[in-house]
């Protein structure tokens, strides 16, 4: 039996309405918040894994992504 890794892609909607897949190091990381259940808060804080992203949170109960800084 040949066993198969899946891969999990998380993407975000750009302002010109495209799907942009995050890094393969974030999807593991939002991967791993949700896998954690309600002690990770309900939120995913992106810059704990890409300093480029660090104004950006995911609420997951919304499943929306949010600008801090503005």
């Amino acid at each position: 039996m040949l066993l198969a890794s899946a891969v999990v892609v998380w993407e975000w909607l750009n302002e010109h309405g495209r799907w942009r897949p995050y890094s393969p190091a974030v999807s593991h990381h939002i991967e791993a918040v949700i896998r954690a259940g309600p002690r990770a808060g309900g939120s995913v804080v992106l810059g704990q894994v890409d300093n480029r992203l660090s104004p950006y949170i995911i609420d997951l109960q919304s499943m929306h992504q949010f600008r801090q800084d503005t």
